[in-house]
């Protein structure tokens, strides 16, 4: 690209690239956009695609990788139709003549598309001889002979069938201004074999080879310049790495003048400028260190200055040399980077992401009845029919009326604020205001004083900035077809200060949310975790499966939960839970009149919001389960539910995940008809793709119906990252557990490997691997031979860090000697011990205790040994009061025995 960077280009079809996969990526720095696809064979041969320069992005319709050697770009002219442009490399001649004949054909084909006008540009591996009269397309300035050149009439035909003229025999160049590629014989000869055909002549006003373009290939870039008129955009202005200074910045706050008048848009607008202002000028210029050495650039201008005719050979060897100092220089200057970042004990995803030189495109979506959309147009369209019909308002449901007294809230502080910056995490993306964290932060009492007396304004006049209203949001892929809409999560980046606004808010009404919240609704909620809901799961599993007791559970998911709740369902449920009047009308004019703009390629979808919570926004969890509490509470399931020590467990709640529980099939159904209907009402959806039931064997066969689908029961599922089986085994779980960290260390195998520093590796994979691989084990309940695929696991990876090989027969002690990796057994019964402890020493009446000590009186054990229970661990180490020892200080004591005796 620093070559590029020197030339006048706007698109580029490439040749030959030999990648092993299609890719749709863009670079960072530049905008400028590469599609190409993937070679054929082992190893790979072919491989065509295109670099798109970020000027004249906009225009482009579609680019499509048909095969290992055609492929095609549609750009907009400002035509009814738009200019095509089909990127090829044919097969030469030792593929023989029907396979080159049916490479035309398939060319043909694609030139039946409807065009403006239609070019062929690539390697054609043919050579042309003089013209002949009957000849048309064909000029008089060829460099070859037609003796011997079948593949070169081939192409002159090809040309005159389809109506093509062959641009470069139209110009009149020197020979050694001709010839575009040199062969590797020893005479190094020179041909003109790449050329491009278009259907107007007039279009192309001249053809050049670029020799000073340094790719180190044996192929010279041929450029075309046509002759249209296209409005091309400015490129983006790379932007460097800035740093900002606290102390500089204080001191131009203060020496500000910070009076504003007028709406709350106008001040907001004044305090945004002026804030920028200042975080400009109190900011310098990161250098930014070049990833190549010294002697990679020496050897790049040798060869530059060199002559390829002359010293064929030595630039040949020195083209070898470069390309592999330049691979040396780029895994250099990452392995550098990634080891500094394991240093300095920072974020090792964030590092790997900052050394990304290109972000992935989309390629494709899927309509709305499965067709596959490729033109940029179309799948602009479907990001706008989809997300304007998601956010637009599907029931009308009337707000309650609210007859409580007002009740007058005391103003916002600076303390309030001071408290809300310091949790701001850092190195997040700005909204459309450009404010990073750190510049809340770094602005230190007096910035805070500013944004306290606007977040007083707003809270006085319940309302917002305008600006405040308006988000750039994001699609970030989940799980599935990457082509299907549904499988994409839209996250709002909302102005900064905003946020901070709803932070304060939130802080205020925190606790009375949670107050309002029951013990079956673990999400976003403070003291709890995915752990506690665990615990439950697998404790009532372990009952029923002992006691032999029937039980069904269905597990519920709602589609696109957080964007499809309507916003009166979230005021009606702050009215109910007694939120003070203040801060519901401040939240409904938040939420009213709201839009987000998306930006799939180069242009800025607009799509107005009429329902759901940004995600994004830090009051929109708690908004959520607000609304979803609102729902359950609409719910008689007195008389449903499992009994669990003399109470009712109907259900439980991570945030929109729900688990359904009853002792029938039949009860699970109309719990489920229910919740579907309650849940209609307020614009949740219950995702039937994802929304499965599982029973045990005491359970009768029935069937549960949701919307005319009767096949929901399966023999497994995925709860809150744990696999959840009907046996209550945990064999699939530690499978998908090692599987896990395999792949949690192939992306880290590499820094491993190189970091020299044993505590630093240690630290790496403790922090990294080993909370992967142990993941959930608070609630396992481990045999010896879980144990040992632990083990084994662990030290097949300490092995491959070290390098050593099984044959070896090297103890596995002195391995850990080495590594000093800290035991994944051991870690999985030290976090299971402290898990016992705190669930043991809980006083609230939570369902995690009292599964945990329950034991169904009502039902009888049947004869036999019993399968091993997960309080196994602590009654053979302690007894079977051993919960009372956890409400005492020895607990840590006797973990240190536990320990010991487990080494």
């Amino acid at each position: 690209m620093s070559q590029l960077s020197k030339f006048k280009y706007d698109i580029i079809g490439l040749c030959e690239t030999r990648a092993e996969v299609e890719s749709r990526t863009k670079w960072i720095q530049t905008g400028d956009e590469l599609g190409i696809g993937e070679g054929n064979g082992q190893p790979c041969v072919g491989g065509v695609g295109f670099i798109i320069n970020s000027r004249i992005a906009s225009h482009v319709v579609e680019v499509q990788i048909h095969s290992h050697r055609l492929a095609t770009l549609k750009l907009d002219i400002g035509r009814k139709t738009p200019l095509l442009i089909i990127q090829i490399y044919a097969p030469h001649k030792e593929y023989g003549i029907d396979e080159i004949e049916t490479f035309y054909s398939e060319v043909e084909t694609h030139l039946g598309q409807p065009a403006y006008q239609k070019i062929v540009i690539g390697d054609f591996n043919a050579q042309l001889g003089p013209k002949d009269t009957n000849q048309r397309y064909l000029g008089k300035f060829t460099s070859g002979t037609w003796g011997k050149n079948e593949t070169g009439e081939l192409l002159a035909d090809f040309a005159d069938a389809n109506k093509l003229f062959i641009i470069n025999t139209l110009f009149q160049k020197p020979p050694n201004k001709r010839w575009a590629f040199e062969s590797t014989n020893t005479n190094k000869s020179r041909h003109e074999i790449d050329f491009g055909l278009c259907t107007d002549r007039i279009m192309v006003t001249n053809v050049e080879s670029l020799s000073r373009l340094d790719s180190g290939s044996n192929h010279r870039p041929v450029r075309f310049t046509l002759n249209t008129k296209i409005r091309k955009k400015r490129p983006p202005i790379m932007k460097s790495v800035r740093v900002l200074h606290e102390g500089l910045l204080q001191r131009n706050i203060v020496e500000k003048d910070w009076t504003t008048n007028g709406s709350l848009s106008t001040k907001f607008d004044k305090i945004q400028r002026q804030l920028k202002t200042c975080i400009n000028a109190s900011s310098t210029k990161k250098p930014r260190r070049s990833r190549f050495t010294e002697a990679t650039n020496q050897h790049l201008l040798k060869r530059k200055s060199m002559n390829r005719q002359t010293n064929p050979v030595e630039f040949a060897e020195l083209s070898k040399l470069i390309r592999k100092k330049i691979r040396e220089d780029h895994e250099k200057f990452r392995t550098e980077r990634l080891l500094k970042t394991i240093e300095e004990r920072r974020s090792l995803k964030k590092c790997q992401r900052e050394l990304r030189q290109q972000t992935v495109m989309m390629s494709a979506l899927k309509s709305e009845d499965g067709t596959r959309l490729t033109k940029r147009f179309d799948m602009e369209r479907r990001i706008q029919e989809y997300y304007t019909s998601l956010f637009a308002s599907k029931s009308i449901l009337p707000l309650v009326e609210d007859n409580r007294e007002e009740e007058e809230m005391p103003p916002i502080l600076i303390s309030e604020v001071r408290t809300a910056v310091k949790s701001l995490k850092a190195d997040k993306a700005p909204g459309p205001d450009g404010i990073k964290n750190e510049a809340l932060k770094f602005g230190g009492y007096e910035l805070w004083k500013i944004i306290t007396k606007l977040f007083n304004e707003c809270l006085e006049i319940e309302d917002i900035p305008t600006q405040w209203k308006q988000s750039s949001t994001i699609i970030i892929p989940k799980k599935g077809d990457r082509e299907d809409l549904k499988n994409y999560r839209p996250i709002a980046l909302l102005p900064t200060i905003y946020k901070l606004f709803t932070k304060v808010l939130i802080n205020r009404m925190n606790r009375q949310l949670d107050e309002q919240q029951p013990r079956e609704q673990a999400g976003f909620r403070s003291g709890f975790s995915t752990i506690d809901h665990l615990q439950v799961i697998n404790q009532i599993l372990e009952r029923t499966r002992e006691c032999k007791i029937p039980l069904c559970m269905a597990f519920v998911d709602y589609e696109k939960a957080f964007d499809s709740i309507e916003i009166n369902a979230v005021i009606n449920a702050l009215v109910r839970q007694n939120i003070p009047k203040q801060y519901i009308r401040t939240l409904l004019n938040i939420n009213t009149g709201c839009s987000a703009s998306f930006r799939l390629f180069n242009n800025n979808i607009a799509i107005p919001i009429n329902r759901g919570v940004r995600q994004g926004d830090t009051i929109s969890p708690k908004l959520f389960t607000a609304a979803l509490e609102d729902v359950f509470r609409t719910l008689s399931w007195e008389n449903r539910g499992i009994m669990v020590d003399g109470e009712l467990l109907t259900h439980l709640r991570f945030a929109d995940d729900i688990i359904l529980f009853a002792y029938d099939v039949k009860t699970v159904a109309e719990m489920l008809k229910e919740l579907n209907e309650a849940s209609t009402r307020v614009g949740l959806k219950i995702n039937r793709a994802k929304t499965q039931a599982m029973k045990n064997d005491q359970c009768a066969s029935e069937n549960i119906k949701l919307d005319d689908d009767t096949n929901l029961f399966v023999n497994k599922y995925t709860y809150l990252g744990q696999t959840i089986t009907q046996d209550h085994k945990i064999e699939d779980e530690i499978r998908r557990r090692r599987s896990a960290a395999w792949f949690s260390f192939k992306n880290i195998e590499e820094t491993l490997k190189k970091t020299k520093s044993t505590t630093l590796r240690a630290h790496l994979f403790n922090s990294t691997i080993l909370p992967v691989l142990n993941y959930g084990c608070e609630v396992w309940t481990m045999r010896e031979s879980d144990k040992q695929k632990l083990q084994t696991t662990q030290r097949a990876i300490e092995r491959r860090v070290l390098g050593i090989k099984l044959v070896q027969k090297i103890p596995n002690n002195i391995i850990r000697q080495r590594t000093k990796f800290k035991d994944a057994y051991i870690d999985a019964l030290q976090r299971k011990f402290r898990w016992a402890g705190h669930v043991a020493r809980r006083e609230a009446n939570r369902w995690t205790s009292r599964t945990t000590f329950w034991w169904p009186y009502n039902f009888q054990r049947p004869r036999g040994r019993p399968a091993n229970r997960w309080r196994k661990l602590m009654q053979d180490n302690l007894g079977r009061n051993w919960h009372q020892l956890a409400r005492v200080w020895v607990w840590v004591w006797v973990w240190v025995l536990i320990k010991s005796r487990h080494k």
